[in-house]
């Protein structure tokens, strides 16, 4: 059967042409995802790659002149690279705790809520710290970091919307960035 009467049907709803379509299509979907940077995803990059196959499938237009491999080609890998970014921003969300030089982790130094003078330096230490900031800035992360407030409720406190509160915040961390990496 040739390949556009295959499409066709499967675009109609046939199963039987769209897992033929699948397996013919194998080899571009295996080569996509077992890119090295994809390695992390293992088998999800590949069940990636085959669901976003059949939704090339299902967008194909024959009459745009594209012919259905360089789609196909161009949905997967772009699919693929898609995931790649959104992965890797969670990737770089996570934070693993190194060891200091004496041996000991960093969470050893965080004070206990029972070492009260240890929480007032580190109130202090927090409030130096956001001194160059502007008023809003502050209370904002203040409210955040300190109070335990959720984003939402810090903006509702401060009368701005959370989109706002999240640009503010953005901001306010940049700068403070910025300050620790000049300092």
């Amino acid at each position: 059967m040739d390949q556009q009467l295959y499409i066709d049907a499967a675009k109609r709803g046939d199963r039987e042409a769209a897992a033929a379509l699948l397996s013919m299509y194998e080899g571009l979907c295996r080569k996509a995802a077992g890119q090295a940077h994809l390695a992390p995803l293992g088998e999800d990059a590949l069940s990636a790659a085959h669901e976003s196959f059949l939704c090339a499938l299902r967008d194909y237009d024959e009459s745009r002149g594209v012919p259905f491999p360089g789609f196909a080609k161009a949905k997967v890998y772009g699919d693929l690279r898609t995931l790649f970014k959104k992965s890797r921003r969670l990737w770089q969300r996570e934070v693993y705790p190194a060891e200091t030089e004496d041996g000991e982790s960093p969470l050893a130094a965080v004070p206990d809520d029972r070492d009260e003078p240890s929480r007032i330096e580190s109130d202090d230490a927090f409030r130096a710290m956001l001194a160059p900031l502007a008023e809003k800035p502050r209370r904002l992360l203040t409210m955040l970091y300190q109070e335990g407030l959720t984003q939402k409720e810090a903006a509702a406190r401060l009368g701005m919307s959370q989109q706002a509160a999240a640009v503010i915040k953005g901001r306010a961390l940049k700068t403070l960035r910025k300050q620790a990496a000049s300092a």
